[in-house]
Protein backbone atom coordinates (compact mmCIF):
# COMPACT_ATOMS: atom_id res chain seq x y z
CA UNK A 1 0.00 0.00 0.00
CA UNK A 2 2.89 2.47 0.84
CA UNK A 3 4.33 1.62 -2.61
CA UNK A 4 1.12 2.20 -4.66
CA UNK A 5 1.05 5.80 -2.77
CA UNK A 6 4.13 6.25 -3.54
CA UNK A 7 3.28 5.71 -7.24
CA UNK A 8 0.42 7.94 -7.25
CA UNK A 9 2.59 10.40 -6.22
CA UNK A 10 5.12 10.42 -8.60
CA UNK A 11 2.26 10.00 -11.06
CA UNK A 12 1.01 13.74 -9.68
CA UNK A 13 4.56 15.02 -9.75
CA UNK A 14 4.75 14.00 -12.91
CA UNK A 15 1.48 15.61 -14.03
CA UNK A 16 2.82 18.76 -12.95
CA UNK A 17 5.88 18.69 -14.66
CA UNK A 18 4.23 18.38 -17.85
CA UNK A 19 1.71 21.12 -17.17
CA UNK A 20 4.49 23.17 -16.09
CA UNK A 21 6.34 22.62 -19.19
CA UNK A 22 3.58 23.06 -21.63
CA UNK A 23 2.87 26.61 -19.81
CA UNK A 24 6.46 27.39 -19.66
CA UNK A 25 6.51 26.50 -23.26
CA UNK A 26 3.33 27.87 -24.54
CA UNK A 27 4.84 31.33 -23.05
CA UNK A 28 8.56 31.46 -24.45
CA UNK A 29 8.58 28.98 -27.16
CA UNK A 30 6.67 31.21 -29.25
CA UNK A 31 8.40 34.43 -28.72
CA UNK A 32 11.75 32.61 -29.48
CA UNK A 33 10.68 31.38 -32.34
CA UNK A 34 9.22 35.01 -33.35
CA UNK A 35 12.09 36.75 -32.37
CA UNK A 36 14.35 34.22 -34.38
CA UNK A 37 12.05 35.16 -37.15
CA UNK A 38 12.26 39.06 -36.96
CA UNK A 39 16.28 38.45 -36.51
CA UNK A 40 16.51 36.76 -40.13
CA UNK A 41 14.08 39.78 -41.04
CA UNK A 42 15.87 41.96 -40.28
CA UNK A 43 18.93 40.92 -41.53
CA UNK A 44 16.75 39.92 -44.82
CA UNK A 45 16.22 43.77 -45.24
CA UNK A 46 19.57 44.34 -44.80
CA UNK A 47 18.85 46.52 -41.72
CA UNK A 48 21.69 45.60 -39.96
CA UNK A 49 23.81 48.55 -41.31
CA UNK A 50 21.34 51.14 -41.16
CA UNK A 51 20.48 50.18 -37.33
CA UNK A 52 24.42 49.76 -36.49
CA UNK A 53 25.48 52.73 -36.26
CA UNK A 54 23.36 53.54 -32.95
CA UNK A 55 25.79 51.66 -31.27
CA UNK A 56 28.87 51.86 -32.75
CA UNK A 57 30.65 54.12 -30.28
CA UNK A 58 30.12 51.04 -27.37
CA UNK A 59 30.81 48.69 -29.87
CA UNK A 60 33.81 50.39 -31.05
CA UNK A 61 35.32 50.63 -27.97
CA UNK A 62 34.54 46.92 -27.17
CA UNK A 63 36.34 45.81 -30.24
CA UNK A 64 33.18 44.21 -31.68
CA UNK A 65 32.39 44.01 -35.17
CA UNK A 66 28.94 46.29 -36.50
CA UNK A 67 26.90 43.20 -36.97
CA UNK A 68 27.07 43.26 -32.93
CA UNK A 69 25.98 46.64 -32.38
CA UNK A 70 22.67 45.84 -34.35
CA UNK A 71 22.23 43.37 -32.10
CA UNK A 72 23.32 45.54 -29.21
CA UNK A 73 20.51 48.33 -30.84
CA UNK A 74 17.39 45.61 -31.68
CA UNK A 75 17.89 43.95 -27.92
CA UNK A 76 16.20 47.48 -26.83
CA UNK A 77 13.20 45.60 -28.84
CA UNK A 78 13.69 42.44 -28.17
CA UNK A 79 16.01 40.62 -26.08
CA UNK A 80 15.19 37.29 -27.91
CA UNK A 81 15.82 38.85 -31.32
CA UNK A 82 18.86 40.00 -29.89
CA UNK A 83 20.64 36.93 -29.27
CA UNK A 84 19.21 35.12 -32.15
CA UNK A 85 20.66 37.61 -34.48
CA UNK A 86 24.31 36.76 -32.54
CA UNK A 87 23.55 33.23 -32.97
CA UNK A 88 23.17 33.45 -36.57
CA UNK A 89 26.21 35.62 -36.94
CA UNK A 90 28.07 32.88 -35.56
CA UNK A 91 26.85 30.18 -37.37
CA UNK A 92 27.42 32.34 -40.34
CA UNK A 93 31.23 32.81 -39.53
CA UNK A 94 30.51 36.96 -39.31
CA UNK A 95 31.35 36.28 -35.90
CA UNK A 96 33.94 34.82 -33.55
CA UNK A 97 33.32 33.34 -30.35
CA UNK A 98 34.98 35.64 -28.29
CA UNK A 99 32.58 38.57 -29.73
CA UNK A 100 29.68 36.40 -29.66
CA UNK A 101 29.91 36.04 -25.85
CA UNK A 102 31.07 39.41 -25.11
CA UNK A 103 27.87 40.76 -27.54
CA UNK A 104 25.48 38.76 -25.96
CA UNK A 105 26.40 39.89 -22.27
CA UNK A 106 26.77 43.11 -23.28
CA UNK A 107 22.63 42.56 -24.64
CA UNK A 108 21.64 42.75 -20.93
CA UNK A 109 21.74 46.32 -20.19
CA UNK A 110 18.98 46.84 -22.59
CA UNK A 111 17.10 43.77 -21.74
CA UNK A 112 16.97 45.59 -17.74
CA UNK A 113 15.94 48.64 -19.17
CA UNK A 114 13.17 47.17 -20.81
CA UNK A 115 11.64 45.32 -17.95
CA UNK A 116 10.18 48.51 -16.51
CA UNK A 117 7.02 47.78 -18.46
CA UNK A 118 6.65 44.45 -16.02
CA UNK A 119 8.26 45.68 -12.85
CA UNK A 120 7.29 50.04 -12.25
CA UNK A 121 3.50 49.31 -12.40
CA UNK A 122 3.95 46.76 -9.21
CA UNK A 123 6.86 48.27 -7.92
CA UNK A 124 5.50 52.03 -7.67
CA UNK A 125 1.68 51.40 -6.31
CA UNK A 126 3.22 48.91 -3.79
CA UNK A 127 6.56 50.84 -2.48
CA UNK A 128 6.68 54.33 -4.25
CA UNK A 129 9.73 56.51 -4.65
CA UNK A 130 11.81 52.98 -2.67
CA UNK A 131 10.60 50.71 -5.53
CA UNK A 132 11.67 52.95 -8.32
CA UNK A 133 15.04 53.47 -6.33
CA UNK A 134 15.41 49.49 -6.33
CA UNK A 135 14.52 49.78 -9.85
CA UNK A 136 17.38 52.76 -10.33
CA UNK A 137 19.56 50.03 -8.59
CA UNK A 138 18.62 47.19 -10.53
CA UNK A 139 20.02 49.30 -13.71
CA UNK A 140 22.95 50.19 -12.50
CA UNK A 141 23.56 46.90 -12.09
CA UNK A 142 22.91 46.13 -15.44
CA UNK A 143 24.93 49.47 -16.80
CA UNK A 144 28.22 48.59 -14.52
CA UNK A 145 28.17 44.77 -16.11
CA UNK A 146 27.63 46.31 -19.44
CA UNK A 147 30.86 48.61 -18.89
CA UNK A 148 32.90 45.62 -17.09
CA UNK A 149 31.96 43.08 -20.61
CA UNK A 150 32.51 46.13 -22.88
CA UNK A 151 36.20 46.74 -20.61
CA UNK A 152 36.65 43.25 -21.72
CA UNK A 153 36.40 43.21 -24.84
CA UNK A 154 38.25 45.78 -25.52
CA UNK A 155 41.40 43.37 -23.77
CA UNK A 156 40.27 40.18 -25.32
CA UNK A 157 39.50 41.44 -28.92
CA UNK A 158 41.63 42.72 -32.06
CA UNK A 159 40.66 46.11 -32.67
CA UNK A 160 38.76 46.31 -36.20
CA UNK A 161 40.84 48.50 -38.14
CA UNK A 162 39.21 51.88 -39.89
CA UNK A 163 40.30 50.36 -42.92
CA UNK A 164 38.74 46.65 -42.89
CA UNK A 165 35.86 48.38 -41.59
CA UNK A 166 35.41 50.78 -44.86
CA UNK A 167 35.76 48.14 -47.02
CA UNK A 168 33.37 45.81 -45.46
CA UNK A 169 30.82 49.05 -45.69
CA UNK A 170 31.80 49.08 -49.21
CA UNK A 171 31.13 45.49 -49.78
CA UNK A 172 27.90 46.30 -48.12
CA UNK A 173 27.07 49.12 -50.23
CA UNK A 174 27.74 47.21 -53.33
CA UNK A 175 24.92 44.78 -52.20
CA UNK A 176 22.88 47.51 -50.82
CA UNK A 177 21.34 48.82 -54.13
CA UNK A 178 19.89 44.78 -54.54
CA UNK A 179 19.02 44.07 -51.12
CA UNK A 180 17.08 47.75 -51.22
CA UNK A 181 15.05 45.84 -54.31
CA UNK A 182 13.94 42.98 -51.87
CA UNK A 183 10.29 43.29 -51.09
CA UNK A 184 8.83 42.82 -48.02
CA UNK A 185 6.69 39.66 -48.97
CA UNK A 186 10.53 38.08 -50.33
CA UNK A 187 11.97 39.24 -47.26
CA UNK A 188 9.81 37.65 -45.14
CA UNK A 189 9.32 34.45 -47.42
CA UNK A 190 13.42 34.59 -47.36
CA UNK A 191 13.51 34.90 -43.23
CA UNK A 192 11.23 32.11 -42.95
CA UNK A 193 13.13 29.53 -44.96
CA UNK A 194 16.15 30.67 -42.73
CA UNK A 195 14.79 30.53 -40.15
CA UNK A 196 13.59 26.91 -39.93
CA UNK A 197 16.92 25.17 -39.46
CA UNK A 198 17.71 27.86 -35.82
CA UNK A 199 13.99 27.40 -34.90
CA UNK A 200 14.36 23.66 -35.40
CA UNK A 201 17.40 23.39 -33.48
CA UNK A 202 15.85 25.54 -30.95
CA UNK A 203 12.87 23.41 -30.17
CA UNK A 204 14.42 20.01 -30.37
CA UNK A 205 17.11 21.80 -27.67
CA UNK A 206 14.39 23.55 -25.49
CA UNK A 207 11.58 21.26 -25.23
CA UNK A 208 13.65 18.56 -23.82
CA UNK A 209 15.65 20.84 -21.43
CA UNK A 210 12.96 21.92 -20.38
CA UNK A 211 11.14 18.88 -19.22
CA UNK A 212 14.46 17.80 -17.49
CA UNK A 213 14.85 20.92 -15.22
CA UNK A 214 10.88 21.16 -14.47
CA UNK A 215 11.43 17.23 -13.04
CA UNK A 216 14.03 18.50 -10.64
CA UNK A 217 12.19 21.39 -9.90
CA UNK A 218 9.05 18.99 -8.77
CA UNK A 219 11.38 16.91 -7.04
CA UNK A 220 12.32 19.88 -5.02
CA UNK A 221 15.88 19.62 -5.97
CA UNK A 222 16.40 23.65 -6.69
CA UNK A 223 14.48 23.83 -3.37
CA UNK A 224 17.15 21.92 -1.45
CA UNK A 225 19.78 24.46 -2.63
CA UNK A 226 17.50 27.33 -2.24
CA UNK A 227 17.70 25.90 1.61
CA UNK A 228 20.88 25.59 1.74
CA UNK A 229 21.59 28.82 0.72
CA UNK A 230 19.30 30.51 3.50
CA UNK A 231 23.15 30.17 5.46
CA UNK A 232 24.33 33.34 3.48
CA UNK A 233 21.69 35.36 4.41
CA UNK A 234 23.29 35.41 8.05
CA UNK A 235 26.12 37.34 5.89
CA UNK A 236 24.66 40.05 4.06
CA UNK A 237 23.42 43.06 5.87
CA UNK A 238 19.53 42.89 6.20
CA UNK A 239 17.23 42.36 8.89
CA UNK A 240 15.70 38.89 9.97
CA UNK A 241 12.17 40.58 9.29
CA UNK A 242 13.07 40.75 5.88
CA UNK A 243 13.71 37.24 5.82
CA UNK A 244 9.69 36.81 4.40
CA UNK A 245 10.48 38.92 1.69
CA UNK A 246 13.45 36.75 0.58
CA UNK A 247 11.19 33.92 1.13
CA UNK A 248 7.93 35.74 -0.93
CA UNK A 249 10.90 36.47 -3.84
CA UNK A 250 11.61 32.95 -4.22
CA UNK A 251 8.00 32.50 -5.48
CA UNK A 252 7.56 35.61 -7.25
CA UNK A 253 8.62 39.02 -7.86
CA UNK A 254 4.71 40.24 -7.01
CA UNK A 255 4.96 38.21 -3.94
CA UNK A 256 8.01 39.43 -2.17
CA UNK A 257 7.09 43.22 -3.47
CA UNK A 258 3.51 42.91 -1.72
CA UNK A 259 5.43 41.69 1.37
CA UNK A 260 8.16 44.29 1.62
CA UNK A 261 5.06 47.07 1.48
CA UNK A 262 3.69 45.62 3.87
CA UNK A 263 6.67 45.28 5.89
CA UNK A 264 7.57 49.30 5.39
CA UNK A 265 4.10 50.50 5.67
CA UNK A 266 3.84 49.24 8.94
CA UNK A 267 6.97 50.55 9.82
CA UNK A 268 8.78 47.54 10.25
CA UNK A 269 11.41 48.03 8.27
CA UNK A 270 12.82 50.69 6.97
CA UNK A 271 12.99 52.33 3.37
CA UNK A 272 16.69 50.97 3.48
CA UNK A 273 16.15 47.56 4.40
CA UNK A 274 13.47 47.28 1.62
CA UNK A 275 15.93 48.07 -1.18
CA UNK A 276 18.93 45.95 0.30
CA UNK A 277 16.22 43.23 1.47
CA UNK A 278 14.90 42.56 -2.65
CA UNK A 279 18.83 43.09 -3.67
CA UNK A 280 19.63 40.12 -1.77
CA UNK A 281 16.27 38.43 -2.52
CA UNK A 282 17.35 38.85 -6.17
CA UNK A 283 20.82 37.21 -5.23
CA UNK A 284 19.53 34.17 -3.35
CA UNK A 285 16.37 33.35 -5.51
CA UNK A 286 19.42 33.28 -8.43
CA UNK A 287 19.29 29.38 -8.22
CA UNK A 288 15.44 29.27 -9.06
CA UNK A 289 15.76 31.68 -11.82
CA UNK A 290 17.67 29.53 -13.31
CA UNK A 291 14.45 26.55 -14.47
CA UNK A 292 14.07 29.72 -16.45
CA UNK A 293 17.19 30.80 -17.86
CA UNK A 294 18.63 27.18 -18.83
CA UNK A 295 15.91 26.30 -21.80
CA UNK A 296 16.07 30.07 -22.83
CA UNK A 297 20.13 30.12 -23.26
CA UNK A 298 20.68 26.49 -24.52
CA UNK A 299 17.33 26.80 -26.83
CA UNK A 300 19.12 29.81 -28.72
CA UNK A 301 22.94 28.85 -28.45
CA UNK A 302 23.09 25.05 -28.22
CA UNK A 303 24.34 23.16 -24.77
CA UNK A 304 28.00 24.13 -24.38
CA UNK A 305 27.62 28.05 -25.41
CA UNK A 306 24.67 28.50 -24.20
CA UNK A 307 25.39 27.26 -20.80
CA UNK A 308 28.84 29.04 -20.54
CA UNK A 309 27.28 32.52 -21.97
CA UNK A 310 24.72 31.55 -18.73
CA UNK A 311 27.21 31.15 -16.15
CA UNK A 312 29.37 33.83 -17.01
CA UNK A 313 26.86 36.41 -17.30
CA UNK A 314 25.19 35.25 -14.30
CA UNK A 315 28.45 35.44 -11.85
CA UNK A 316 28.99 38.58 -13.11
CA UNK A 317 25.90 40.02 -12.21
CA UNK A 318 25.90 38.64 -9.26
CA UNK A 319 29.37 39.79 -7.87
CA UNK A 320 28.20 43.38 -9.03
CA UNK A 321 24.96 42.98 -6.72
CA UNK A 322 26.65 41.83 -3.85
CA UNK A 323 29.05 44.72 -4.09
CA UNK A 324 26.42 47.63 -4.31
CA UNK A 325 24.51 45.96 -1.70
CA UNK A 326 27.68 46.35 0.61
CA UNK A 327 28.50 50.03 -0.67
CA UNK A 328 24.81 50.99 0.00
CA UNK A 329 24.78 49.21 3.63
CA UNK A 330 28.04 51.75 4.14
CA UNK A 331 27.08 55.02 2.36
CA UNK A 332 23.19 55.20 3.11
Amino acid sequence: MHIRYREEAVNIQMMNVIVQSLGFLAHTLPFMIVGVIFAEFIIALNIVDKISFLARPLTRFAHLSEECGASFTTAFISPTSANAMLAAFYSEGRIEKKELFIASMMTSFPAIVMHWRPMLPVLLPLLGWVGAFYFCMLVIVGLLKTLLIMLAGRILLEEKGIDNREDRDGVREGKRSKDIKIRIKEAIRESLQSSFPVIKRIVLMTVPTTFIVFTLSEFGIFDILARHLWVINAYFPIPAEGLSIVAAHLVSFVASATVASSLLLSGIISAKDVVLTMLVADVISTITVMRWLIPYYIGIFGTRIGTEIMLIATSIRISIMIAIIFLLHLLW
